[in-house]
């Protein structure tokens, strides 16, 4: 008698974390963010997150276990996914600098259905991240190209790193969105002006679509701090 109790409570305490998980969850859809970089861009899009207090449960956000290259992001993402199929939506961010896998990754993704109604959808910038937060400050078209095996995007952080933007910036960092928040929307016209260059010029050094997954985040809750 006292097993089959323990046994019921333990059914009661489950079902009710079960209730209160989902409870958390918030009326918009379920998205998963893969991230190539460990710290960077999980970062970033956590303080993304936090500030428009949209839920965990909600929008997962994940990082350093997803592997450093493109490739490896993509798989992480169809694997996590196969886990767990409730994801209306799947974003993967990859940098183009000099990766040997970027162009499979791209093709795999574009390749890979994950389900009948699930946005699967890469975040590329090109040559990284960093060019991004860069577009909050000017508009540029400048090709960023580092010669020989030396990585391109030190060539953008060396922008970034003068005066009046973000001095002292480096891989890592914190509090980037907080910093460059007001900047957000100068940021976003400068992306897609570039993509309308782009578009006709036929360059795709520099580049950036980060404003898409921006946007889209920052529509979720009209509640903005």
């Amino acid at each position: 008698m006292g097993t089959d109790d323990l046994f019921h409570k333990r059914k009661q305490r489950l079902a009710a974390s079960l209730h209160r998980t989902k409870s958390r969850k918030a009326p918009y859809a379920r998205v998963l963010i893969v991230c190539e970089g460990a710290k960077t861009e999980p970062n970033y899009l956590k303080e993304i997150r936090d500030t428009y207090r949209l839920s965990t449960a909600n929008i997962d956000i994940c990082g350093e276990e997803c592997g450093s290259d493109p490739l490896s992001v993509v798989n992480y993402a169809i694997k996590k996914f196969r886990a767990d199929k409730d994801y209306e939506r799947v974003y993967c961010v990859i940098d183009r600098d000099k990766h040997a896998t970027f162009d499979a990754a791209m093709d795999k993704l574009r390749q890979t259905r994950l389900g009948k109604c699930t946005v699967f959808t890469a975040i590329t910038s090109i040559p990284c991240f960093e060019f991004w937060l860069l577009l909050h400050f000017i508009y540029t078209t400048r090709q960023f190209c580092a010669p020989g095996n030396a990585s391109s995007c030190e060539l953008v952080i060396s922008e970034l790193n003068k005066r009046q933007r973000i001095p002292g910036y480096s891989k890592g960092a914190r509090n980037i969105f907080a910093l460059t928040k007001e900047m957000l929307p100068k940021a976003i016209k400068h992306a897609k002006q570039l993509q309308q260059h782009n578009q006709t010029s036929g360059v795709s050094n520099p580049a950036t679509n980060m404003h898409e997954l921006i946007e889209y985040l920052t529509s979720l809750n009209t509640r903005q701090v």
